[in-house]
């Protein structure tokens, strides 16, 4: 199989083709790809939807999820995804499951019923995995 070499890609702009005014320009910076110190272009503040607003419920249970998360793997029970690997952290599993209890309790009166259920049963769940692990 011969080997073929990746050339990048096309910027192709269809808001009105090469001749309109608005068309960016083609440039040999954009036929190179991106390593992890560029950056990509930035968007036209136009064509990208305004981002919601955020109250305070909602963003503590956006730090729910990413604690519960970081706990799952810290307690070594799901894959990082960044490494890919499973890695036991039982210090950072607690600080974490700790963490995650507090936020619950601030949040518990702002939310109802199955999701209130849903917090406890994280809570729980957490806790109780982390107390075999550490007997392990």
């Amino acid at each position: 199989m011969p080997d073929t070499e990746e050339t990048g890609f096309t910027f192709v702009d269809k808001r009105g083709g090469a001749d309109s005014p608005d068309a960016l320009p083609q440039t040999p910076e954009m036929d190179t790809e991106l390593d992890d110190s560029d950056q990509a272009p930035e968007q036209d503040d136009e064509s990208m939807p305004p981002h919601p607003k955020l109250g305070a419920r909602d963003r503590m249970l956006m730090c729910l999820d990413i604690l519960g998360q970081g706990a799952w793997i810290a307690l070594g029970l799901h894959a990082d995804p960044a490494t890919n690997e499973v890695t036991e952290n039982l210090a950072e599993a607690k600080a974490m499951i700790d963490s995650l209890a507090a936020v619950a309790t601030a949040v518990e009166p702002l939310v109802d019923g199955p999701l209130k259920r849903e917090i406890r049963n994280l809570v729980t769940d957490l806790r109780a995995n982390y107390v075999r692990r550490a007997a392990q």
